[in-house]
């Protein structure tokens, strides 16, 4: 896989020309890569530390959206349109067309989940999606950076694809799932890895969280300092409307009668534990 001579990322690295050498694929994921660019290089060491903070906390995220069966079509979607603005159609849909609270609390078999599916997910997700992470922010090699930018791209869909397959391969060999099948395994393991570089982040890094988080008011012209504000945007909005969800959630538990009078502390208390733990693993336990 030769890299172009005549394009680098200012100056640092080729780009890559061709990465699944399928022409379509490669021109519609060469500049979302480059987006990725400030932050992976360390050339924006504040884009650095959101980013590898976001992306480890859509590892519970992600988790909770497949565990409520939202399609790999809708998630991967959010890798062409940004997941803050595809994220609130997500509970919208989610929401106005999935089975309410109150029918999940009359059905014991609507509230059970596949425990093949959860067990073909976790190991998937670690594999897919918390290894590529750590390997396109962690890796001492600006290339290899790069080259696993252009891997995680595809990744959603791929995740999707190999959870179905292993899934139905699951239900039909001699084995138990055993613990690692329950959905507490699987958030619990992600929303683990996601608090832990929260509290990272939070020790280790020596800008305040509001730089890091809070994107600037000022239309910023300069292309990384831009790109910084356009994720930090991408993270308010899935978060904003993830606690926005949990909160319809908590409300609609209580129309059903299995919530007390503090479903409201309850609602307004995990976006205050995310300050703690990190908004992934905040929402995760919601």
């Amino acid at each position: 896989m030769k890299p172009s001579k005549q394009q680098s990322y200012n100056g640092s690295i080729p780009i890559l020309p061709r990465f699944h050498h399928v022409e379509f694929l490669d021109d519609v994921w060469r500049g979302t890569t480059a987006s990725f660019a400030p932050s992976l290089l360390g050339y924006d060491a504040v884009s650095s530390w959101q980013m590898f903070s976001f992306l480890n906390d859509m590892g519970p995220v992600g988790n909770v959206w497949r565990l409520a069966f939202i399609p790999t079509v809708f998630v991967f979607a959010g890798q062409f349109l940004g997941l803050g603005s595809v994220a609130p159609l997500f509970y919208f849909l989610n929401f106005t067309f999935g089975p309410s609270t109150t029918d999940l609390a009359r059905s014991v078999a609507r509230r059970k989940l596949v425990p093949e599916y959860c067990a073909a997910l976790l190991p998937i997700m670690l594999l897919l999606h918390t290894s590529e992470v750590f390997a396109a922010y962690m890796a001492p090699d600006l290339l290899t950076r790069h080259y696993w930018t252009w891997v995680w791209q595809m990744t959603p869909l791929y995740l999707g694809i190999a959870n179905f397959d292993l899934s139905k391969l699951l239900r039909i060999l001699p084995l138990k799932a055993g613990r690692i099948a329950s959905p507490q395994a699987l958030l619990g393991v992600m929303s683990l890895i996601s608090s832990a570089v929260w509290l990272y982040t939070v020790v280790s890094c020596k800008y305040s969280l509001a730089t890091v988080f809070l994107p600037d008011a000022a239309v910023q012209e300069e292309f990384a300092p831009h790109m910084r504000r356009a994720l930090q945007f991408d993270e308010i909005c899935i978060f904003a409307s993830s606690f926005m969800w949990v909160a319809f959630l908590f409300f609609d538990l209580r129309k059903a009668g299995l919530l007390g009078k503090d479903w409201m502390v309850l609602a307004v208390g995990f976006p205050a534990a995310s300050v703690v733990v990190g908004p992934g693993a905040a929402f995760a336990a919601g």
